[in-house]
């Protein structure tokens, strides 16, 4: 039965940067304790985390929803989470569905610490022999729970919902009914704009599927999230998706990367 090893300890000797060591296997079963352990430490007043993945062997779609549920709390106060030290098959995970986009990764933990240094004016990192203060050291074991949700899976069709917030820098998408009755070639940009559909269909009555498309076609460079905003708006009848079977959907109609979706809007 799989475990998650949580320790951490103080990156500099003002104790404003934790480093967070995980390790282990995170699944639906254990992922509240990744909760636990961020409501600790914004308990103690520390809003820069760095978590370090380098010991971890397995993440489930529920330990990523975790982390993209709660970065905005630590960004309210200032500070933020960053990531270091994937291994490949985590972060081919990470890749896969964009996180880039809401949480930002380093090679290693140094270079994530040294990344909060803008925002010192002097950062006096802890001296790898020097002794660290531990904040959280804790180990479970916890029973497995039927609802767990593995992304690998193709026989999952729902993922859960992750209530997602992207960084203040991220493009807003405005829904804007277009007068246009036809696009330049070539040109697109962050508005999405819907061009009439020469039939009696509607954007609302389209199968989800065609609806993923006519975004794509309107704009490549949007992303999965931003899809996903996107059909919520009422130009799609307020469709709803989890970005997990978003991701899947996209792999299905063979647009699951940003130069794909490109090739299928120059096909338009």
């Amino acid at each position: 039965m799989e475990k998650i090893q949580i320790n951490s300890k103080f990156a500099d000797k003002n104790g404003e940067i934790m480093i967070v060591e995980l390790g282990g296997h995170v699944d639906q079963s254990n992922s509240f304790q990744l909760e636990k352990m961020f409501d600790d430490i914004i308990d103690s007043k520390v809003f820069k985390v760095v978590v370090d993945f380098s010991a971890l062997n397995y993440m489930s779609s529920a330990g990523w929803g975790i982390f993209v549920g709660e970065v905005k709390r630590f960004r309210d106060n200032g500070g933020d989470i960053r990531l270091a030290a994937m291994n490949p098959e985590i972060n081919d995970v990470y890749q896969m569905l964009e996180f880039y986009h809401i949480l930002d990764d380093y090679t290693t933990v140094e270079e994530a610490t040294v990344s909060f240094e803008a925002e010192n004016d002097v950062l006096d990192i802890v001296d790898d022999d020097e002794k660290t203060m531990p904040i959280v050291n804790m180990k479970s074991h916890l029973q497995p729970d039927s609802s767990e949700i593995d992304i690998n899976d193709p026989s999952q069709e729902e993922g859960e919902e992750i209530h997602s917030q992207k960084k203040e820098t991220a493009d807003v998408i405005e829904m804007v009914p277009s007068t246009t009755q036809k696009k330049t070639p070539g040109k697109y940009s962050n508005e999405f704009i819907p061009y009439p559909i020469k039939s009696d269909v509607k954007l609302t009555d389209l199968p989800l599927a065609e609806k993923i498309k006519s975004v794509v076609s309107e704009n490549p460079t949007v992303s999965p999230f931003q899809i996903k905003k996107i059909l919520s708006h009422d130009h799609f009848g307020h469709t709803k998706i989890s970005i997990f079977r978003l991701w899947k959907l996209l792999r299905d109609l063979d647009l699951n990367s940003p130069k794909k979706r490109y090739r299928y809007y120059r096909s338009c």
